[in-house]
């Protein structure tokens, strides 16, 4: 029976825009962005970044490196214009995501969160949480943040992490996540899985997984 889901949030919760941050990354001298920019796992800065390696000046510094290695010539963008391209990820919450949670909540459910993120993008999926009538640290029981960890998924570590703080028991535990290797790695611990496509409403989908597992 499942007594436990663990959701994750972008692209499951936070809508985002992937493309939209690409094309502010290159309009600030920043190209590189296309290979680095994976929204299940960054690599290069905005790895660093989201596994809590380097402070939000640090990570400023290195996109500028970057763009002094392209172009020594250039103009090199300020802080803010680096975070306003990287904030330009995040596309907002669809408040129903975040009833369904509450309800889920209401019935029973232990309910938690599990992110790749960093100080960016947490900062905005804040404001779209308030915007909707709650606060993430009182609709989840946990909220596990890879920049806090540094630790990220699909490292085995993280989900080992997370059912030794939470005690919770792996098949009594449903992971939410639109990475079908985050959701691979899950399951080899024994937790279900559920992974839908991102900005789907996945709502009927994990109503439907609860139905079909607990009656088991």
């Amino acid at each position: 029976m499942i007594k436990n889901i663990i959701f994750d949030f972008g692209a499951v919760i936070l809508d985002l825009r992937p493309d939209r941050c690409i094309e502010q990354f290159c309009a600030i001298g920043y190209p590189q962005i296309r290979e680095l920019l994976n929204v299940a796992h960054q690599q290069g800065p905005l790895g660093k970044i989201e596994e809590g390696q380097l402070t939000l000046t640090a990570f400023c510094n290195e996109i500028r490196d970057g763009i002094r290695e392209k172009n020594p010539s250039a103009e090199m963008p300020d802080n803010r214009q680096i975070v306003n391209a990287f904030a330009s990820m995040a596309d907002g919450i669809p408040f129903e995501r975040l009833d369904c949670i509450a309800q889920l909540k209401r019935d029973g459910m232990h309910v938690a969160a599990l992110s790749n993120t960093n100080p960016v993008h947490w900062g905005y999926c804040q404001r779209y949480f308030i915007e909707a009538g709650y606060v993430p640290t009182e609709l989840f029981e946990h909220l596990w943040l890879s920049c806090d960890l540094h630790l990220a998924k699909p490292d085995p570590r993280i989900f080992r992490h997370i059912l030794d703080d939470s005690g919770y028991v792996a098949d009594e535990t449903l992971f939410v996540d639109d990475s079908p290797r985050n959701c691979e790695v899950a399951g080899t611990f024994g937790i279900h899985t559920l992974c839908p496509p991102p900005r789907s409403d996945w709502r009927a989908d994990l109503r439907a997984l609860l139905a079909d597992v607990n009656r088991k």
